[in-house]
């Protein structure tokens, strides 16, 4: 059997990542937890190793430090994960159960394909080798470091991105909650008002590449202005990033966007009524969405794998797009180390911003980012056209300036939450 060096790449990477991302997930939720626990002035969890209370065996295996030890904390996934196993897996009465099941699986499977056109590590060259004593050839050639490099990847994240929200509402709708429902009707009007900036704003930066592929993009970020300032899309189009940025926040239900699943207000939202491994896989989906949300910014606005001014120490010019395995392991790591800072950015922002109203939120979407990502797809275009695209910073800038301008006259409405007056209380004291 033949294979080309595309089709080994990809099946390779596919089948390494799947499962890095997996078993990574469940270390996310551990660090968000480090994350609230250091915010909020706590330790957090650091008392869960790898005994799982086994102790006898280990003493028999002389192997007692494995039950005295606490491996700070990190056996808590691994309890979490099994605790979410063998917990009792209940029905509510008067669910529909065909979609009660379907729901946790239509949230976890777009997550899990969303991130296979993602250009982790350029290109490499591949040489031609056999496996298996000559039953596989690999053909020699070069081969994008992507589970799927689509010529339309963009549009594939996009497309897959939007499927999770009938994971949602699925769930809210079959769970014969009206929690659950008021959380759906939620994640509905939000997803559906948040997708409209971020199309716009995935617009403004493939008038900027000229190309709809994911390795495209981030090729044309791999350069220098003037020889010293990189050609990341952030610098040229700070607007566009805090605005696409946002809409991720949003898109994942993430702090302070969480409006469909808040426990203050709806004791859990759309999955109130899912427990045992149905509520894991809903968890498992918001990470898993989390994590190609990330990527999706990195190589959109950050430059993928690209790292300023070290390949200038490296090679003299910009990083090479093709290069063999240690440079694609190089490029991987920056790649990944970006995903993680923006994670950790968006865990800190989880546990430092108070929730939004949900007026407030549809105030946003369709009074803020809106016209916004409008004014910069006009702005991107016109420059783009005219051959002035170095100076679309400028256009940012300008947009923001008028957008201030424009802000306080426009009409506010009715005011919202007027103080209702409880007798008794210090804003309506008892007459004496």
């Amino acid at each position: 059997m033949t294979l080309s060096a595309q089709t080994f790449v990809s099946f390779n990477l596919i089948f390494i990542l799947l499962n890095v991302f997996l078993g990574g997930t469940s270390y996310m939720i551990f660090l968000e937890r480090k994350i609230a626990s250091w915010t909020q002035d706590r330790t957090g969890p650091n008392r869960t190793g790898f005994s799982f209370g086994l102790h006898g065996l280990w003493n028999a295996l002389k192997l007692k430090f494995m039950s005295t030890f606490h491996f700070w904390g990190l056996g808590q996934p691994a309890a979490d994960g099994i605790k979410m196993f063998v917990k009792e897996d209940f029905d509510p009465q008067g669910i529909d159960r065909g979609l009660f099941y379907a729901a946790p699986i239509l949230a976890v499977v777009p997550a899990m394909i969303g991130w296979a056109v993602i250009p982790f590590g350029g290109t490499i060259d591949v040489p031609a080798f056999s496996l298996l004593w000559g039953a596989i050839n690999v053909e020699a050639g070069q081969a994008i470091v992507a589970g799927a490099p689509l010529h339309i990847g963009v549009i594939y994240i996009l497309a897959a991105g939007s499927l999770a929200v009938y994971g949602v509402v699925v769930g809210a709708w079959a769970s014969n909650n009206k929690f659950s429902f008021l959380g759906g009707l939620r994640a509905t009007a939000q997803m559906l008002s948040y997708e409209i900036p971020m199309g716009l704003i995935v617009l403004c930066v493939l008038l900027m590449a000229g190309t709809a592929a994911a390795d495209g993009i981030v090729n044309a970020q791999a350069g220098y202005w003037y020889g010293v300032i990189p050609q990341w899309n952030i610098i040229q189009q700070p607007v566009a990033a805090v605005l696409f940025f946002t809409c991720l926040l949003a898109e994942n239900n993430r702090t302070p966007f969480d409006l469909a699943e808040c426990e203050q207000e709806l004791v859990g939202g759309f999955h109130t009524e899912y427990s045992s491994m149905k509520f894991a896989l809903f968890f498992l989906g918001e990470y898993l969405h989390m994590i190609t949300a990330m990527a999706f910014f990195t190589l959109m606005f950050l430059g993928g794998w690209h790292l300023p001014w070290f390949d200038l120490a490296i090679y003299g010019e910009s990083q090479p797009i093709i290069t063999g395995i240690l440079g694609v392991a190089l490029k991987a790591a920056v790649f990944f180390g970006k995903m993680f800072l923006l994670i950790f950015l968006v865990m800190q922002i989880r546990w430092t911003l108070p929730r939004f109203r949900f007026d407030q939120l549809m105030r946003l979407a369709w009074r803020g980012l809106i016209p916004t990502s409008l004014a910069l797809l006009l702005a991107t275009g016109t420059l783009v056209y005219l051959q002035l695209d170095g100076y679309l910073w400028v256009a940012n800038g300008a947009i923001i300036a008028i957008m201030l301008v424009i802000a306080p006259l426009l009409p506010k409405g009715k005011p919202f939450n007027k103080r209702i007056p409880l007798a008794g209380s210090r804003f309506s004291p008892l007459p004496d």
